[in-house]
């Protein structure tokens, strides 16, 4: 296989792993707004962050339903 063939396989191939991530994280964000009744905007823009919530924060972000406590 020459040089520029398998580089233009390795885009093509990177290019729908990306799209595949794409539609997942679409897929991810369709499920939180669902389940936390909060808009589209708000939700992708949570996203983007890279923030650690406690539990509490999280519960009461409609994240997670209930925290259990040994």
């Amino acid at each position: 296989m020459p040089v520029r063939s398998f580089y233009e396989a390795q885009t093509g191939k990177f290019i729908l792993e990306a799209e595949e991530l794409l539609k997942l994280r679409e897929s991810l964000t369709r499920v939180y707004v669902q389940r936390t009744g909060k808009p589209l905007w708000v939700v992708s823009e949570d996203m983007e962050r890279d923030v650690f919530m406690s539990t509490t924060k999280a519960q009461a972000h409609g994240i997670v339903d209930l925290v259990a406590v040994k």
